[in-house]
Formats: structure tokens, C-alpha cells, sequence
């Protein structure tokens, strides 16, 4: 059986991107640039800037340590992939894989920068505990030639919402425009009929208070640490999640926390 390493990953990033790229540009992060981070990422996370060029961080925020045990002026991209369970490794490059035919069916590539990437995997943590993390990403830069530069990626642990799936990948649209959800990492390969396959209402109809909600039920807050959180009633917030999970038709809150991850509302 063949096994998968960081390498297979870094090698496959190599090939699609960095090849296509000229010249190395550094992007520096803004003061309000880590501010605007800070509020998109739910629970324990980090973030950092991939640059595509040489496959290296422009930047890595020193969160890293506190989640993932690693030494924050140690961390590279390969280490990083270095952390993923094994099995989980073949998974990661088949999303890839599909992140990088999902990137060339555009012919202008700024509409990517209108995209969000989310995905779930498997990682050794702190202690050597198994962390399931969630990945966002998007790009945030292109080149003089219209090539990606530069990717921003969050990293959160949603250890506490149980065995969430990993075999999947979504595309979701920032601007309005068809999202791509719940694709299975088996098939290795972008498809729009592969998408959106699954029985599910949409989130999209969740008011502002609603999403605020869900949110903090992914962080493990109850009923009356939400209230409290949001100085409303207790009867006005179990309203709320009785209405939250009848517009996304889930059974439970689990289920809720699963759908959202998938359709990237969180």
C-alpha cells in the first residue's frame, strides 16, 4: 500500500503553483488586516499566509503554539502537513487535487478571490491528542499574470464538536454567486454535478442573529451562557435554536454544527 507523506502534498503544490510563478512577492499583513482575522475564526485557531512561491509562511500568527504544541519561529508549511494523521494525508491531496481543477475553470482568476475553501482533517495536537481541525482558506492575491500569489488560511480546533467527517471539501461564494458544497474527497477531481448532492435546506436563510447564534453553539456555549453572552433571554434563545433547526431541517444541534461547517457558514 502506498504511503502518503507531507511531501506528496508539498511536491503536488510545487507542480500547480509555484512552477506558474515568476517572481517571489511577500505579502505584509496590515494591523487592521489581523484584526479582520481575528473576528473569522470560531474557537482556538491560527492563522497564517501562504506563500505560493516557494511554498513558505509570509506570515504565521503565534496562536500556532497554543493549538498545535509547535514552536511558533519553528513552524514551516511542511511541518505543518507533518502534524496530519497519515491516513489523513492521501485525503488532504485528494482535496487538493480538486481545490486545483475547482482554480482553473476560471478564466479570470480575481473571481477566486470571491471564494471561501473549507475542509476538516485530522491532526496530532497537543500532547499528542487527535484534534480535528477545520480549514478556511481563500486567495488574497494574484500575480501580474493573473496567477494566485498568495493564499490567507484559518486553522481551527472543533475537537468539541465531536467525530465530525473529514471527507469532504466545500467552495463557498462570498458574493452571491453558486456555492459548490460537500464534495467527497474520494472522487479527487472538481465536478459542479458532484456538489451540493446531499438532502439539505440551505443556510443561507439564517437571519444575522441567527448565524451570531450558531456560531457560539459551535463554541460549546448552552442555552444559558448564549443568553448571557448576548443579554437576551433564555426562552428567546431556545426559540431561536428551535427556529434555527427547522429552517436547516437538522434534527439536533450536532447535525446543525456538521451542516454549517460543510456549507462554510461558520
Amino acid at each position: 500500500m502506498k504511503e502518503f507523506s507531507s511531501d506528496h502534498v508539498m511536491d503536488f503544490w510545487k507542480k500547480e503553483y509555484s512552477s506558474k510563478l515568476n517572481k517571489h512577492s511577500k505579502y505584509n499583513p496590515t494591523q487592521q488586516f489581523h484584526h479582520i482575522a481575528n473576528m473569522c475564526a470560531p474557537g482556538k485557531f491560527f492563522y497564517y499566509i501562504l506563500n505560493i512561491n516557494e511554498i513558505s509562511l509570509d506570515y504565521i500568527h503565534p496562536n500556532v503554539e497554543i493549538v498545535m504544541g509547535v514552536k511558533h519561529e519553528e513552524v514551516t508549511m511542511s511541518s505543518l502537513l507533518g502534524l496530519a494523521l497519515p491516513k489523513e494525508l492521501e485525503i488532504i491531496l485528494k482535496k487538493e487535487k480538486i481545490i486545483s481543477e475547482f482554480i482553473s475553470t476560471f478564466s479570470d482568476h480575481n473571481e477566486l478571490l470571491n471564494y471561501k475553501i473549507v475542509y476538516t482533517y485530522k491532526c496530532k495536537g497537543i500532547k499528542g491528542n487527535i484534534q480535528t481541525m477545520m480549514i478556511q482558506t481563500t486567495a488574497l492575491s494574484l500575480s501580474e499574470t493573473g496567477k494566485i500569489e498568495h493564499f490567507f488560511v484559518i486553522h481551527s480546533d472543533i475537537s468539541h464538536l465531536g467525530n465530525v467527517s473529514t471527507d469532504w471539501i466545500s467552495f463557498r461564494s462570498l458574493n452571491g454567486k453558486k456555492s459548490y458544497l460537500k464534495i467527497k474527497a474520494h472522487h479527487g477531481r472538481f465536478d459542479p454535478k458532484l456538489a451540493n448532492l446531499e438532502n439539505f435546506s440551505s443556510t443561507s436563510g439564517l437571519t444575522k442573529r441567527e448565524l451570531e447564534i450558531v456560531k457560539l453553539m459551535s463554541q460549546g456555549l448552552s442555552a444559558k451562557a448564549i443568553s448571557e453572552k448576548l443579554h437576551i433571554s433564555f426562552n428567546t434563545t431556545r426559540t431561536h435554536r428551535q427556529n434555527i433547526l427547522s429552517k436547516t431541517n437538522a434534527s439536533n444541534t450536532a447535525e446543525l454544527i456538521a451542516k454549517c461547517l460543510s456549507e462554510g457558514v461558520l
